[in-house]
């Protein structure tokens, strides 16, 4: 696989993970987040891309793919949870939280891309040899 392949994937998981996180739970869930208007829709996406754009910058850093593992896993993760976890109907202010759950997973991801960065230049080190 490619960097470019793995760039690909990387978006359409992103964009599509709010959406399959809710699945668990049924159709209700998932009809939290699609039963909006398209600003609705435009707004979600927005913030939805400051977490799996993160990632796609930080695979910038990387010439393999293998190295995209820690922060997709730590990133996407804590986004699944997040998702999965909230109830729009619960509060009225729950939405919120649509806001900062991108802007917290940037720490998992950053933390993922500093152990991917470590993986990539052990495995130039070993091509190198």
């Amino acid at each position: 696989m490619t960097m470019r392949n793995a760039r690909f994937i990387l978006v359409l998981v992103g964009v599509l993970l709010p959406y399959a996180a809710r699945l668990p739970h049924g159709i209700e869930w998932l009809q939290q987040y699609t039963d909006e208007s398209l600003g609705g829709w435009l707004f979600f996406a927005a913030f939805n891309a400051i977490a799996w754009g993160a990632i796609l910058a930080i695979s910038f850093m990387y010439r393999r793919p293998t190295s995209l593992v820690a922060p997709c896993l730590l990133g996407f993760g804590f986004l699944t949870w997040a998702h999965t976890a909230l109830d729009l109907r619960a509060d009225a202010q729950a939405a919120i939280a649509l806001i900062f759950i991108p802007i917290y997973a940037l720490v998992p991801i950053a933390v993922g891309g500093a152990i991917g960065y470590i993986v990539d230049r052990r495995l130039r080190r070993y091509d190198a040899v």
